[in-house]
């Protein structure tokens, strides 16, 4: 966890500076060499399916719990939120599992406000499950990304509309 939040750290206070945003705004009409290789790079990630590492706790997770799929510009009215209702029942139903709650944003506007966007997504998604009863120590971190770890490397509205969402990650605790 101690590394996670390191890396969350390093990415807001640098990230602006090194250019570690892998889209660019949505005026640009192509991406440079380097960019486009870092966006190809997550895009590939994304499409890969989670590796297992911690068994069939961790596969039982991946399978069970959903992404989170929002609206441009809202952080607290996803898409379907059934989705969500149906996230926070398997994780009162298996309140030994642990997680992390990551928020993204797609690459319209400046990167600060993605960030803050993204993160205002991961937080009202933690809210939203403990209201829900999930216990408050199951979520070990709630961040956002902004459009740092793109799912879909295009700059039309369907490629950018799959960037607007929040992730669960598993962890072993």
């Amino acid at each position: 966890m101690k590394c996670r939040l390191a890396l969350v750290v390093m990415t807001v206070l640098l990230g602006p500076s090194v250019g570690l945003f892998a889209q660019q705004d949505s005026s640009a009409a192509s991406f440079p060499e380097a960019s486009s290789e870092i966006v190809n790079f997550w895009v590939a990630y994304w499409a890969k399916p989670t590796p297992v590492i911690f068994g069939p706790q961790q596969e039982s997770f991946d399978s069970n719990m959903h992404e989170v799929s929002f609206p441009f510009d809202i952080f607290n009215n996803p898409l379907d939120p059934s989705i969500l209702d149906a996230d926070a029942q398997w994780l009162k139903d298996h309140p030994a599992n642990h997680l992390y709650i990551e928020g993204y944003a797609s690459a319209e506007g400046n990167p600060g406000y993605n960030l803050t966007l993204s993160k205002r997504r991961a937080d009202w998604v933690r809210q939203s499950l403990i209201s829900k009863g999930v216990a408050g120590d199951q979520i070990l971190l709630a961040t956002g990304w902004g459009h740092t770890y793109p799912v879909c490397a295009e700059l039309d509205q369907q490629c950018l509309s799959k960037n607007r969402l929040v992730r669960f990650i598993y962890s072993p605790r």
